[in-house]
């Protein structure tokens, strides 16, 4: 089953990257909005392009 986002938490600085990858952005972008405030309401979100969430997700990893 493929999703319409997909995110990395990031523990240093308590920020989720989210990268929408469906459409209608808009239905998606209110899922996830929902989704992070009841999984990781003390979390930051950033909602970013493809180019970013991988650069994110690349420097990050261990």
């Amino acid at each position: 089953m493929s999703t319409s986002w997909e995110h990395f938490k990031r523990e240093s600085d308590k920020t989720l990257w989210v990268h929408i990858c469906g459409n209608p952005k808009s239905q998606i972008a209110m899922a996830v909005n929902k989704w992070w405030h009841t999984r990781y309401p003390t979390y930051k979100m950033r909602i970013c392009n493809k180019e970013t969430f991988d650069s994110i997700k690349k420097k990050n990893s261990p």
